[in-house]
């Protein structure tokens, strides 16, 4: 950076007009008079493009460059859409060009399409004739004028609302004479001038007439006019060279200055200063405090204060235009302006109160005191002593540290830096402070990253008190934009920002970035990203691979994505890519049984069935889990699947399984059929010889319908025989017995069944004599006792087998029968169970029953 500074008093406060880059690092020759030119806040990026409203159109579009604040080419691009009347940087680093038809083009720095969006039908037939880009609590913003002279506007370019305002009167024939945007809090709006009248426009279709305050002598015309950043002040520039400098809503007047100079100004701004939050806590955004009005022409820069007071600086220009425009552009920043010409970029502002007190000539304030000690202190002088009492005598040694370092970040220079920070360090030796401490190490770790990112190699202009309004965050973000991933990578080491919000985070983008460069192989490719990230916590590769996909580079992704830990991550982006196969490998190797269904699915709806079941089949778990699938969800599947592999078993079951889900006999019976056939085909005996009795018993169950208006189908064997038994069909259920073999002991169970519930205790009798009971006589007990036929139990109890006979005896509540029994069986259980019935009247039964036990204890 040169050393070069101007400083000029401005009534009660100094302003400074010093050089950022000298000479500049321009890669081509730059003139700025025949130019559309851009410079960014917070920064200073410079976009310029040859203006072809005033060129010869020879049918060569024109090239528009991009430049660092130090004048070092960024990129380049030949423009082949419509004509470019304007161009302008977002807040977002974005550039925006618009179009003579209301075609708004968005490119970051690399001319990277973001989005675009259009004025309207109305700027598209009429032309757009000038235009603004202005900056608001919501965003970026734009309002032109058409060829109509009607202004459309849009707050917020993130979404795109174009709003038509007012007209104003008497402009149908002729052009406002000036225009600027108002900001708002609901809004921006249009100050417009026809001649010496100013209107007030709004979206609502209001259009207001506004006269300044105490205005000394009407001019014909305001030829330019400009509002300050927080929308609160304007200043009007008149024909007459006057300049009216008052509030937004001319209640107010401040001053109003004779330039002495009628033409107009190619260039009207304010020139701001920031209201400071305190400098050693953390950053935030803080007020603006407008300090004056600059006035640019040719090789003269005017700066007029609201007190009225002025300082005129010289520009060193090489080019004038032949309209006689100047070669250099002006850009407000938030603390100051830009001046940005061919050989170097200055920057203009009010010089910041700390540095103001130390280097002011004849300076008495503590920095200044300080400041004097230490060089003294290195020279070995004495006066070194006499300074720091003076600061010790007035207990202002901690402000002059204080002062001191404040001066070091608010300076440019790093040779003043050092000298400033040494007599910080100086003074507070003799200051125990602890916050003293904190703000001299943050003030030097702000230094160090400030003085990294204004290297003419990085280019970006930013004063401390831009970076405390910006924030850090938003520092590192424009380096990543910048493609700085190394900086952004070191600042965030260096001032130990969490590894999430920076450097996995750079190395992200870094990757991202690295994916673009088509010239390089892919396998390099993946080997420098696995190198760099391999030890980063929080990198996604998926989002790495995403952006490979985006590129057109398919392999890539394939082989980032094998670096990523995340199965799912994996599933999801190998299934985009196509690669189902794969995509289903890596959810099995997983584990995860809800990844693997979604495989499968992919893989089913993308492929053809043959594909499909032989991916599959190469996997065991997917096949399993997609079986049940299938058996649970999708039996037409199931079947599908069964027949593709000529699993005629499987494929049967699925038959039978339909026969039980239908309700009509005839369906059900052509589901039995096909189960036999496929059970013919497998040579499964036991499954042919199931089907066909089961559809034998089909067609009696039909039979018996017909015969007895009974429902049978629906029903078992079993439920069949038991249903005739209970209606006393007993010959038809001897013929089921006979045609299906039952067995004895079920026919018996069957028929005891039935008896009992009819209540016929007789026949019951008459049956358990036919023949010796296959079932033995503990079941026609049970059967009297459930329905409550106690007398009849004594019939059998007899006939019960010895082990079966005490239970027998307690369910009918006779202990004394049932300890006779248990002491016959000699049997520890049985005699327990007895003693368990025993109660008070039952002494002499338990006591034998004791006795018993012990004797067959020992």
């Amino acid at each position: 950076m040169a050393e070069r500074m101007d400083w000029n008093p401005l009534g009660q406060k100094t302003i400074r007009k010093f050089s950022l880059y000298s000479p500049m690092c321009w890669n081509t020759n730059i003139d700025f008079s025949n130019n559309l030119t851009s410079i960014s806040k917070y920064g200073g990026l410079i976009a310029t493009v040859k203006d072809e409203s005033q060129s010869n159109r020879s049918g060569n579009r024109p090239d528009i460059f991009i430049f660092n604040a130090a004048g070092k080419i960024i990129s380049s691009f030949r423009w082949s859409s419509g004509i470019l009347i304007g161009i302008a940087w977002t807040h977002a680093d974005e550039l925006l060009c618009l179009q003579d038809d209301g075609q708004v083009l968005l490119y970051n720095m690399f001319w990277d399409f973001q989005k675009s969006f259009t004025m309207g039908m109305e700027c598209r037939e009429n032309k757009i004739m000038e235009y603004e880009v202005f900056s608001s609590v919501h965003g970026t913003g734009l309002a032109v004028m058409n060829g109509l002279y009607r202004f459309c506007i849009v707050n917020n370019i993130e979404e795109p609302k174009v709003r038509i305002l007012a007209d104003v009167p008497g402009l149908r024939a002729t052009p406002p004479s000036s225009w600027c945007v108002v900001q708002g809090p609901r809004g921006a709006k249009v100050l417009a001038a026809n001649d010496c009248n100013i209107f007030l426009l709004d979206h609502s279709g209001q259009c207001s007439q506004q006269k300044p305050t105490d205005l000394n002598a009407a001019p014909n015309a305001y030829i330019a006019m400009a509002t300050s950043i927080d929308g609160k002040h304007v200043a009007l520039y008149a024909d007459t060279g006057t300049i009216w400098i008052g509030s937004a809503d001319f209640q107010d007047k401040y001053c109003e200055f004779n330039t002495s100079n009628r033409s107009r100004p190619k260039q009207l701004l304010w020139c701001s200063d920031i209201l400071h939050t305190a400098r050693n806590e953390t950053f935030g955004t803080g007020g603006y405090r407008n300090i004056a009005v600059v006035v640019y022409w040719p090789k003269t820069i005017l700066v007029v204060s609201p007190q009225k007071d002025w300082v005129r600086f010289n520009v060193d220009e090489d080019n004038i235009g032949r309209s006689g425009a100047g070669s250099a552009v002006l850009a407000a920043d938030v603390d100051g302006v830009h001046i940005v010409t061919s050989e170097r970029h200055e920057f203009l502002q009010h010089v910041p109160n700390a540095i103001s007190g130390i280097f002011k000539v004849g300076s008495m304030a503590p920095g200044a005191l300080l400041n004097d000690a230490a060089k003294e202190y290195d020279k070995q002088s004495e006066k070194a002593d006499e300074y720091l009492r003076i600061l010790l005598e007035n207990r202002q040694l901690k402000e002059a540290v204080e002062q001191c370092t404040l001066a070091a970040l608010d300076e440019f220079q790093p040779r003043i830096q050092k000298t400033l920070l040494r007599a910080a360090s100086f003074g507070k030796s003799f200051v125990p402070d602890i916050k003293l401490t904190e703000l001299f190490v943050n003030t030097c770790q702000m230094l160090r990253v400030l003085n990294a990112v204004r290297d003419f190699n990085t280019g970006i202009a930013l004063t401390a008190a831009q970076l405390e309004n910006l924030s850090m965050d938003y520092l590192i973000d424009r380096l990543i934009l910048r493609r700085q991933f190394h900086l952004a990578f070191h600042v965030c080491q260096y001032l130990k920002i969490p590894e999430k919000q920076g450097s996995s985070r750079i190395l992200s983008h870094w990757a991202c970035y690295k994916v673009q460069q088509k010239d390089v192989d892919d396998g390099k490719i993946a080997a420098a990203v696995r190198d760099k990230l391999k030890s980063a916590r929080g990198v996604s590769y998926a989002n790495i691979a995403e952006k490979a996909v985006e590129c057109g580079r398919r392999d890539l992704a394939i082989k980032l994505l094998e670096f990523d830990p995340r199965a799912s991550e994996q599933v999801r982006l190998l299934s985009l890519l196509g690669k189902h196969t794969l995509a289903l490998e890596k959810a099995v190797a997983s584990g995860n049984t809800d990844l693997i269904y979604s495989a499968i699915a992919r893989l089913r709806e993308r492929t053809s069935l043959s594909d499909f079941l032989v991916a599959i089949r190469q996997q065991p778990v997917a096949y399993k889990l997609h079986l049940k699938y299938c058996k649970e969800q999708n039996e037409r599947m199931l079947k599908d699947l069964h027949e593709q592999e000529d699993n005629f078993i499987e494929l049967a079951h699925c038959h039978i399984h339909d026969s039980f889900d239908t309700f009509r006999s005839d369906e059900r019976v052509i589901s039995l059929h096909s189960a036999l056939d496929n059970f013919t085909k497998a040579k499964d005996d036991f499954g042919m010889k199931m089907t066909e009795e089961q559809l034998q018993l089909l067609r009696e169950q039909s039979q018996l319908e017909q015969e007895l208006d009974e429902s049978f189908i629906e029903k078992s064997l079993h439920d069949t025989i038991s249903s005739l038994l209970k209606i006393n069909q007993l010959k038809r259920a001897e013929h089921l017995r006979k045609q299906f073999k039952l067995s004895d002991k079920r026919w018996w169970w069957l028929r005891i069944t039935a008896l009992s519930e009819q209540g016929n205790f007789a026949e019951l009798e008459n049956f358990s004599k036919s023949k010796k009971s296959p079932i033995g006589y503990y079941p026609f007990v049970e059967v009297c006792i459930q329905h409550n036929a106690y007398t009849e139990v004594t019939k059998y109890i007899g006939k019960v087998q010895l082990d079966k006979r005490v239970p027998a005896f307690l369910k009918i509540g006779s202990i004394k029968h049932a300890a006779e029994a248990a002491m016959q069986t000699k049997s520890l259980s049985d005699l327990d169970a007895v003693l368990k019935k025993c109660g008070a009247e039952h002494r002499d039964i338990a006591d034998r029953v004791r006795a018993m036990m012990m004797q067959l204890t020992k």
